[in-house]
């Protein structure tokens, strides 16, 4: 593992803290330090998406700020969410062939793919400078 140092301007009173915490643990001021921010920072998801919408989102640092505020707003088409729930509930009755199983599986990761799509946009529009709409003003699918 490669280890770097670095150095940060942090307040007196967390110093404090971090110091009390590696007395109190007899550990290292560096290793207390490292722990705190490997339980702070949450592991790169694009890791864990498939390689084609991790390619995907990389593509979506390139898009204009119009196309960028047309998939953040983006929603899914009732037809897919009405099948969704209609698959959904039978699984839950224990009715649901093979078949329809891939098929619900299928969906949703589409499902979870637009959800990401979605945010990775907003997250981009955000980093260009752009005000986010209030959450009361996103757009929600009809049925």
């Amino acid at each position: 593992m490669t280890v770097r140092t670095i150095t940060i301007t942090i307040p007196e009173t967390l110093y404090q803290q971090l110091e009390a915490a590696a007395h109190s643990s007899a550990q290292s001021l560096d290793a207390v330090v490292a722990q705190s921010l490997e339980r702070t920072i949450p592991p790169h998801l694009a890791a864990l998406l498939p390689s084609a919408l991790q390619a995907e989102l990389d593509a979506m640092d390139h898009l204009s700020d119009e196309v960028l505020r047309a998939i953040a707003m983006s929603v899914e088409l009732p037809e897919r969410s009405n099948r969704i729930d209609e698959l959904v509930k039978r699984q839950q009755d224990g009715t649901m062939t093979a078949e329809e199983e891939t098929q619900l599986t299928a969906l949703q990761a589409e499902s979870e793919a637009l959800m990401v799509r979605k945010a990775h946009a907003f997250v981009l529009l955000k980093s260009r400078g752009h005000t986010l709409p209030p959450i009361d003003k996103l757009p929600v699918p009809h049925p």
